[in-house]
């Protein structure tokens, strides 16, 4: 004899929202448990009339009874699946939808059971409580919003007689694990229609109806199937395959053209693969989507790394002059360099061009403390730069910067010292 348990006990995906909403509804369902079970008569108020007992007594009672159990492996059990899946839904809803939507789909469940079995079409009583119908709910929208995710199942085999005892974790395509809860529901509700039973899987089917209803009109399957090939892409990653990879991110960009995070990935993939031109090409698209969003630090993560990667971006003249003033302002200063210093070599045409050889040299000199370089800059400018103000304010500058140098080493003051110097 073979005994088999499981429970969910994580989901592999990354959250960004802490999960109050699901923390509140956990806190809210133990204290009214333990209201219920041990401390009636601490409120004015008789827990019994909470329970939903059908749709033509205290209608309210549909949502009151989300929150009652009728034990502690009641509780436990439903418990657990709020745990893994609230946050997961909570993180992708934001925090009053998904509380909307939770309550929504527990009120269908209940309303759904009451009146199957008012009809008599169902075995079993017709009072419910428990937040079945809801969690219900979450693994239906969860399947089409979430289904390349995996969910962690703790899992316990036990044979007493053949003395084997045996526990793991294994991670199960959350798609897969869904179907094969409502196989066993649909299973276990036939035959309670013939023996009866004290679990209301009515309001298991009316949670999960409202839960692929929820999903679908929202258009939460379309963001599930964007997101299984950001999914496929990314374990790609993680195995080396930039090709497959690559193909991956392509089909999910021309879902979702905007998410600058996946047009990043596309660049780092092909310059991996060693593309670079195209890779440059995929930098200077997502730098131009974040400036246009107003997400300045991102745009500015985006510059460094293509330079980094030995793709440096042709933006325009102007987009480079801010990038180099932005860059300067938060002190990166060899980065502010490398801007101007490409503000000058695509644009020299660009009435910007000799002030940005002339921050590139002043910076040089002043912040980064290198007079090779610097004198290098120097040179350019006074070689191809016309007679006029920036030329003589950097002869002027630079050779007062020098004098007491040059008049020490050759006994000239005015003279400009060697680049060994």
């Amino acid at each position: 004899m073979y005994f088999f348990y499981y429970y969910p006990v994580g989901v592999d995906q990354p959250r960004r929202r802490p999960p109050v909403v699901t923390a509140a509804l956990t806190a809210a369902m133990a204290l009214a448990f333990v209201w219920q079970h041990y401390f009636p008569r601490a409120l004015p108020l008789d827990p019994v009339r909470l329970v939903y007992l059908g749709p033509s007594l205290a209608p309210w009672t549909a949502v009151t009874a989300i929150f009652l159990h009728a034990g502690w492996f009641h509780l436990l059990s439903n418990l657990v699946y709020v745990v893994v899946l609230g946050p997961l839904l909570e993180d992708c809803l934001g925090h009053a939808r998904f509380l909307l939507y939770f309550l929504m789909m527990g009120v269908c469940g209940n309303l759904t059971h009451g009146a199957v079995t008012a009809s008599g079409l169902a075995g079993g009583v017709s009072g419910v409580l428990g937040a079945s119908g809801a969690i219900a709910g979450m693994l239906a929208f969860a399947m089409l919003r979430f289904p390349y995710a995996r969910v962690a199942m703790a899992w316990w085999v036990f044979s007493p007689l053949q003395g084997y005892n045996r526990v793991g974790r294994s991670y199960v395509p959350l798609g897969a694990a869904v179907a094969v809860w409502l196989a066993l529901q649909v299973i276990y509700g036939l035959v309670a229609r013939e023996a009866g039973t004290q679990v209301a899987y009515w309001a298991h089917f009316g949670g999960f109806g409202l839960g692929l209803f929820l999903a679908f009109v929202l258009g939460y399957r379309r963001e599930g199937r964007a997101g299984a090939k950001l999914a496929r892409a990314r374990r790609a990653i993680e195995k080396g395959k930039v090709w497959e990879a690559e193909g991956a991110l392509l089909e999910y960009l021309r879902l979702v053209p905007d998410d600058l995070d996946a047009g990043l990935q596309l660049a780092r993939v092909r310059r991996m693969a060693g593309r670079a031109g195209e890779a440059r090409g995929n930098y200077r698209e997502t730098y131009a989507r974040a400036a246009a969003q107003g997400r300045r630090d991102l745009a500015l993560e985006i510059y460094r790394e293509a330079r980094r990667g030995d793709a440096p971006l042709e933006l325009p003249p102007a987009e480079l002059a801010h990038t180099a003033f932005l860059l300067e302002k938060q002190g990166d200063f060899a980065g502010a360099v490398e801007a101007y210093l490409d503000l000058y070599r695509f644009h020299r045409e660009d009435a910007r061009a000799e002030l940005a050889v002339v921050r590139a040299a002043v910076l040089t000199r002043t912040r980064l403390r290198d007079a090779a370089a610097a004198r290098q800059w120097l040179e350019v400018a006074l070689h191809e730069f016309p007679d006029g103000i920036w030329r003589e304010y950097l002869a002027r500058e630079f050779r007062l910067a020098a004098a007491p140098r040059a008049a020490a080493r050759a006994g000239e003051a005015g003279r400009w010292p060697s680049p060994a110097a």
